[in-house]
């Protein structure tokens, strides 16, 4: 069962916090790093940020996902299954449909400028991007017209886990299976159980579903991003595992480490006489799914584990990103594309021109957030939350 003492998992909101600190410095990479897709990319890029960004790539949304489901699991003790429902379409729904016709529109519309795709000013660019039946851009279109999430896929992915997850309480006795049957198992079997369902879903589905983040036709994703929610869910049920990963950070910190250099080392061709099985031989293929799905939890278990040792305190500067973290996250990239389109003519080095980039992205994150908690209504639109009743 969930700890009957819990008030507050202050940890929780700690490292979701870093998180998302890493993800804006991730998104300022994606603009530099050589062979990644971005939405706009810089003349100068470096091949060198690959490894850099290859330390936190293979797990940086799991973890967010992951905590998700620990917060869901605490929530739906103290709410109801419509009150958690109600919850949850003002936190995530309502922001992410605002931000796709309102934040991501000027992303787009940077990316299409940049690319010599549209000539018109944004006004009558996003008159067009907000008709269903608009002929603008077809190569960009989905079921919805031009109409978009970019980055905040999350948002969209986390709303649908949630609304599943509800269902299948509904339907199945997952409460009870958790009480009868998962409490009973060893930490040690548990962590087994779960590098075992993430390395058959990466087996199975990884080739043949790459990443889109359109929802829809996501499956590798959605296997292994909602298992990682579910696994979250299950964690909040299980004190003694806690315990145990706080007990063995210092294990998933040696995995973490073991798992980026063995990565890291292949990336660089060190083990090419076995990469060159990998399309070959089932047996090879495993090998890397096995390391994958091993550095995958040794990171989100360590960042647990220190988080729950270490920062399990509240502060008034975590009381501020746990307001701020939503609409932080929802304009950031917003803010990243305008500076560095903005900065692109100067030709600045990258290390300049990305120090400016975050400067612009920060500061326009504080400030949008200082204006936001200011006004009820768009308080919501953010899904800034009351801390009072929280």
């Amino acid at each position: 069962m969930i700890e009957s003492n819990f008030s507050r998992q202050w940890y929780l909101d700690w490292v979701r916090a870093w998180a998302f600190a890493v993800l804006i410095l991730y998104h300022v990479g994606m603009y530099y790093v050589e062979g990644w897709a971005f939405h706009i990319k810089s003349a100068n890029t470096s091949v060198l940020l690959q490894d850099v960004m290859l330390l936190t790539n293979p797990w940086r949304m799991s973890l967010l996902f992951f905590i998700s489901g620990i917060v869901f699991a605490y929530c739906e003790q103290k709410m109801s299954t419509w009150a958690l429902f109600k919850a949850k379409f003002i936190r995530l729904f309502i922001p992410l449909v605002f931000s796709m016709y309102i934040v991501v529109a000027p992303q787009l519309y940077l990316e299409a400028s940049g690319k010599g795709l549209v000539d018109m000013t944004f006004i009558e660019f996003w008159l067009a991007y907000i008709n269903p039946n608009t002929l603008l851009l077809p190569e960009y279109q989905s079921i919805i017209g031009l109409l978009t999430w970019n980055h905040l896929w999350f948002l969209a992915y986390l709303w649908t886990y949630c609304v599943c997850l509800l269902l299948i309480f509904k339907l199945l006795p997952v409460h009870h299976f958790f009480q009868s049957y998962v409490t009973r198992l060893s930490p040690a079997f548990v962590f087994v159980l779960v590098v075992s369902f993430t390395f058959c879903i990466w087996i199975s589905l990884r080739a043949n579903f790459p990443s889109t983040h359109a929802l829809l036709d996501d499956w590798y994703n959605h296997g292994k991003y909602f298992f990682v929610f579910f696994s979250g869910y299950g964690f909040a049920q299980l004190p003694r595992l806690k315990a145990n990963v706080i007990a063995q950070r210092h294990t998933w910190l040696i995995l973490a480490l073991l798992g980026y250099s063995l990565i890291i080392f292949d990336k660089h061709g060190y083990f090419y006489g076995l990469a060159q099985y990998f399309d070959k031989s089932v047996w090879v293929k495993s090998v890397y799914g096995v390391i994958f799905s091993i550095n995958h939890w040794a990171w989100i278990l360590m960042l647990i584990g220190y988080g729950a040792k270490y920062l399990n305190k509240p502060s008034g500067k975590l009381a501020y990103a746990t307001g701020a973290m939503l609409p932080w996250y929802i304009l950031h990239q917003t803010f990243i594309m305008i500076a560095a389109v903005w900065l692109k003519p100067y030709s600045l080095s990258i290390i300049w021109e990305g120090i400016l980039i975050v400067l612009f992205t920060v500061m326009g994150c504080y400030v949008g957030f200082e204006i936001i908690k200011r006004s009820g209504p768009v308080k919501i639109l953010f899904g800034v939350p009351n801390l009072s009743k929280e």
